[in-house]
């Protein structure tokens, strides 16, 4: 096998690897089966990249499923949106664009091997630990919503008792605090496992904390937790090129698969 395409073949079976681990975690929420199309909703939110269909493995949809796809998405009131590896359905994109959706964007995917991650690193001044009471999980999630900009109600009970549950059920989040005055300044998450996969989520650090390594720290934190319970790949798509490096330091690096997303104006 020539080099070119031994990488092809690794990259498809990453890009496999991660498609079977969105339809895993969309079938585990509510969800839809449309043709080949499996349909991930979030209740109480339109948010478009919490309510998105993933397909099957190679699929080529006809121009009747696509139609099935977006009255799916348009009765909810929800923007017809996938999320998928290019690889592990190459067909696909052609035919969406022909049925008149459009590309948003392709964003690059990093993978990393846990147990062979380099050593976990701790940023001077702050503490990582594991989440496991319900006062953190409302912390991580602040630090996340602030992070992001996305500031706005306190969590309520439903948000917290998710994280528990993704926690009890093997995905993990993390918080990190300053160690002089106690505040949350950071904080992460992988969803729970499917065969071993999982992605790396939400790494956000608070403005007032940023350049001081918290994000280096929370990455490595999960990524050493994930190699304790034996994950075979953690997997992200990386913001920007400062993202990019921080989690390089922990063990990632770029798998040559392509993430699309693609969507449909609604009627």
């Amino acid at each position: 096998m020539t080099t070119a395409r031994h990488a092809a073949s690794e990259e498809q079976g990453t890009a496999l690897r991660i498609l079977a681990f969105q339809r895993a975690a969309s079938a585990a929420r509510e969800h839809q089966r449309v043709g080949p199309f499996l349909v991930r909703l979030t209740p109480g939110t339109k948010h478009p990249m919490l309510n998105y269909a993933v397909p099957d493995d190679g699929a080529v949809p006809s121009p009747d499923d696509v139609d099935d796809l977006e009255v799916a998405f348009e009765r909810r009131g929800l923007t017809p949106r996938l999320e998928y590896p290019h690889a592990a359905a190459p067909g696909l994109e052609a035919v969406l664009l022909g049925c008149g959706f459009g590309l948003e964007r392709r964003l690059p995917v990093m993978a990393c091997i846990p147990s062979t991650a380099p050593a976990r690193y701790v940023a001077p001044g702050f503490s990582v630990t594991v989440v496991d009471s319900d006062r953190d999980h409302v912390a991580a999630i602040v630090v996340a919503d602030e992070a992001y900009g996305e500031l706005g109600d306190p969590p309520d009970a439903a948000a917290v008792a998710a994280r528990r549950r993704l926690s009890a059920e093997g995905g993990a989040v993390v918080l990190a605090r300053e160690a002089a005055s106690g505040e949350p300044a950071g904080s992460g998450m992988y969803p729970v496992p499917r065969s071993g996969v999982s992605e790396l989520a939400g790494i956000g650090t608070k403005p007032a904390f940023r350049n001081r390594g918290v994000a280096s720290s929370v990455v490595g934190a999960l990524v050493e937790l994930a190699a304790r319970r034996g994950l075979e790949l953690l997997w992200l798509t990386p913001e920007d090129e400062q993202a990019e490096r921080i989690y390089t330091r922990s063990g990632f690096s770029r798998s040559g698969v392509v993430m699309v997303h693609i969507s449909a104006p609604r009627a």
